[in-house]
């Protein structure tokens, strides 16, 4: 339902809003969880450096060194990234180099350390490809690369045990790195098509909810507007007379009140009854555009008051003028030259107008009376005139 409060445009000017779109945060939100991902990997690779201690003997030096000196400063780079919302493809890059740089380390570290330890670093290199693919917030793309390459580098340093010639063991590891990789893959596509379902679902519901609100507002305006002339109707002027009645806002301006200008189209049953209806109706549309194009748009309402009756209500003048804005109406309705097949050859429609402006302490209900009474008077003193 229209708010009489808020009206502003005459005639139902169409006010869509934007259509739903992709959700503008899809980006923040990619960027948080590779935020994410690169502090619990630079926490938990710090963190390490005490198990390492304890596990290593001759080859710490060497853990420390990558630890420190490659995976750390990779975490960091991807941090600083993560800031800057345009250097998205780079953190991503920065990000899977860094993921790579720990899961080579992790695998180095094993194959260096003593058993039974060493087995689980292997374990946890193994964990560490799954966790990259499903858990970093890397693009689909740059997650499989990083992927296919994380299994190849443990594959490579498992295999070999990093000697020369290579040893070509541990092949059973080998195994479960390729079975790793392609679950945590699969897992992954199946994850981003999920979100993607959803995400649909999302637009379409966001979609459906616009399409409701434009049926609502459409459905508002037909239950205020009259069909055949595109004016408002009756009840929503009793709407705004209701609204008028019930306003606790005085008048910023005591001498600018509510005009109110009592149109009725002369001799228009007669007009009916020899042109017909289909005529009539024509002639009150032609009025109805022609009223529109002499008014004020944004703040005058033109009603259909009755049958051939209109009321056009003009906030914020005073007398003088609304009077010529009643004469011009009544010239201009007299222009359009629509031949009058009741009253002969040379005569055309004309109207009547009443106008009348809302004294202090009175509602809009009492102007449109007084409208009204200054309508009455219009007639009986010969139609096709203003009355005051």
């Amino acid at each position: 339902m229209v708010d009489p409060a808020t009206h502003q445009l005459q005639g139902g000017e169409d006010r869509r809003r934007p259509m739903a779109c992709a959700d503008p945060n899809a980006g923040a939100g990619n960027r948080l969880a590779q935020r994410r991902s690169l502090v619990f990997n630079l926490v938990l690779n710090l963190a390490a450096i005490g198990l390492d201690v304890a596990f290593l003997q001759s080859h710490l030096t060497a853990a420390l060194v990558l630890r420190l000196g490659v995976v750390t400063p990779l975490a960091l780079i991807g941090l600083a990234l993560t800031v800057w919302a345009g250097h998205r493809t780079l953190l991503s890059v920065v990000h899977a180099a860094m993921l790579l740089s720990f899961i080579a380390t992790v695998t180095i570290i094993g194959t260096l350390a003593p058993e039974p330890y060493a087995g689980r670093y292997m374990m946890v290199a193994l964990f560490m490809i799954f966790c990259a693919s499903l858990l970093s917030g890397l693009p689909w793309r740059i997650a499989q690369v990083t992927t296919v390459v994380a299994v190849a580098l443990y594959m490579l340093i498992v295999a070999s045990a990093l000697s020369w010639p290579p040893a070509w063991s541990n092949l059973d590891l080998v195994g479960s790195a390729v079975i790793a990789g392609a679950m945590a893959l699969r897992v992954r596509r199946r994850k981003d098509q999920q979100i993607a379902e959803f995400e649909e679902i999302r637009r379409n519901d966001a979609l459906l909810k616009e399409h409701l609100r434009e049926a609502n507002e459409a459905l508002g305006q037909l239950s205020n507007t009259d069909a055949l002339t595109g004016a408002f109707n009756r009840r929503y002027l009793d709407e705004l007379i209701e609204h008028d009645a019930t306003s606790l806002v005085p008048s910023l301006v005591p001498s600018l009140g509510q005009g109110v200008l009592m149109i009725d189209v002369d001799h228009f049953k007669l007009f009916n009854d020899h042109g017909g209806h289909a005529a009539g109706d024509h002639c009150l549309q032609q009025i109805v555009t022609t009223i529109r194009h002499n008014v004020r748009p944004p703040y005058d309402i033109v009603v259909r008051y009755g049958g051939e009756e209109f009321a056009v209500i003009m906030p914020g003048m005073d007398e003088p003028d609304l009077l010529r804005a009643a004469e011009r109406l009544c010239s201009a309705v007299s222009d359009l030259g629509i031949p009058h097949p009741a009253l002969g050859p040379d005569r055309v429609v004309t109207v009547s107008i009443g106008a009348a402006l809302a004294a202090p302490g009175e509602s809009l209900a009492d102007a449109i009376l007084h409208a009204d009474d200054a309508l009455y008077r219009a007639k009986h003193r010969g139609r096709n005139r203003v009355t005051a």
